[in-house]
């Protein structure tokens, strides 16, 4: 039976015509033309025939999976590009239409939500935004030139544009030099294997530090979300995500005794504890292999890898990366993420890294400037839920979002002499003089096309 959606007749056609051919071609082989299923459906852009294969009537299905077969298959087809799926059962991928493309380079754009993080764009257009707190930890690998470097410079701008401090390991002081001394640095710029060290041991003392302090917080958060919902609510500070960046994380691991050495123990340590407290990290290298990274790997839940080297094939296809050694050495930025498929990364002029243009963004958009102006000329920057409501014109609901928002961006605080209700802090009253807030450099959104 063949599924078929809104499908052109003409891959209608083409379809019929190859489950026509199927039984033949495998009967000419001394196989069993058995199929359970035929799907035939569109997606990002592309006519697919799925052929699956009845495994339990074919028995042992050793020959089924050659690859000299498939190549066969793809030749009798009239040069179709043919894969192979066999993650849970047997199926035969047919691309009826032609593959789609992908823009060459993409910037990033300039407005992003705060709470997300952009990767790149799929075959389909789709922008690929995660939110921060579902970050956990991630695995970048990819040679020199393949867009590795520029996607560890678009997630840590994207990080200081979210109010996220930075924890930076540069061996080579070629991917983040730019960023020495900046304001939202958690500590100097590791530049030594033994620094990258320092470096997680100071992050493991921040998850000892901010253990306490959950500990300390009524109802006993057990998440950063959690602890800074709480602390809101009590009128106390919040804590800020922080973002750990290994660069070249493989050569720094292995000068420090591969994935048994203390480096690597103290990795797996943070990255079990770290997510809880918000501290993340990304191990960005041009390969791993299983005895480098040890016990790490199971710590990371997001798999990005540019060109690889034809020697790193096994590599790719261990972390969920397959065949990103075939990626073309003219694509940089072009990668295979474990859990999206193909997308061209997003590119970051190494110009947008300046100290004088990656500012926290910190800007109030028109209904926050009409409101704090309000609360100024009204209640010395009293915001309670109830004048949110009635000026912002909004639910309750949404009210107290914002206000929670505002919290931690730390625009409004409790104040004592105030009824401990929220008022604008010094920060808020700078802002809303200045009309916008701090400038930041606009990058224009360039259009997102399939070629």
């Amino acid at each position: 039976m063949m599924e078929t959606a809104l499908i052109s007749r003409r891959y209608l056609l083409e379809a019929e015509q190859i489950a026509q051919r199927l039984p033949d071609f495998f009967q000419r082989r001394h196989l069993k033309p058995f199929f359970s299923n035929l799907f035939l459906f569109q997606d990002l852009g592309m006519t697919i025939l799925i052929a699956a294969l009845d495994t339990a009537r074919i028995g042992d299905h050793t020959q089924y999976i050659q690859q000299d077969l498939i190549h066969q298959l793809k030749t009798d087809l009239g040069g179709r590009p043919v894969y192979l799926s066999n993650s849970t059962g047997i199926r035969y991928v047919i691309l009826l239409s032609a593959l789609p493309k992908l823009p060459r380079s993409i910037e990033l754009p300039a407005e992003l939500p705060r709470d997300k993080f952009a990767l790149g764009v799929r075959f389909s257009g789709e922008q690929i935004l995660l939110p921060w707190n579902k970050l956990g930890h991630l695995l970048v690998v990819g040679m020199t030139g393949s867009g590795k470097s520029s996607l560890l410079r678009s997630l840590a701008l994207q990080a200081i544009h979210s109010g996220i401090k930075l924890a930076l390991a540069d061996i080579d002081q070629t991917t983040f030099a730019m960023l020495e001394g900046h304001e939202n640095l958690f500590a100097p710029i590791a530049t030594t294997p033994e620094a990258a060290l320092d470096l997680i041991l100071k992050a493991l003392a921040e998850c000892d530090a901010r253990a306490a302090l959950y500990k300390s917080m009524p109802g006993y958060p057990e998440a950063i979300d959690e602890y800074n919902a709480a602390a809101i609510k009590a009128g106390g500070e919040t804590l800020p995500r922080i973002l750990v960046i290994l660069d070249e994380s493989s050569a720094v691991l292995k000068s420090m005794g591969g994935g048994s050495g203390e480096l690597a123990g103290k990795l797996a340590e943070l990255g079990w504890r770290g997510r809880k407290f918000g501290i993340h990290f990304i191990f960005g290298a041009q390969e791993f292999t299983k005895e480098l990274v040890g016990a790490v790997r199971e710590q990371v839940n997001l798999a990005i890898a540019f060109r690889v080297k034809p020697t790193s094939a096994q590599m790719a296809k261990a972390i969920g990366c397959a065949n990103a050694q075939r990626i073309p050495a003219n694509r940089p930025g072009f990668a295979i993420v474990d859990r999206f498929g193909p997308l061209q990364s997003y590119f970051v002029p190494k110009a947008l890294l300046l100290p004088a243009e990656i500012q926290p963004r910190e800007a109030l958009n028109e209904l926050e400037q009409n409101l704090f102006s309000r609360a100024l000329a009204t209640d010395n920057g009293g915001l309670s839920l109830n004048r949110i409501t009635e000026w912002g014109e909004v639910s309750q609901r949404q009210a107290r979002k914002l206000q929670e928002t505002w919290a931690l961006r730390g625009w409004v605080a409790k104040d004592a002499s105030n009824g401990n209700s929220f008022c604008l802090t010094a920060k808020a009253r700078e802002l809303c003089a200045n009309g916008q807030g701090v400038q930041t450099r606009t990058n224009p959104v360039q259009a997102v096309q399939t070629r």
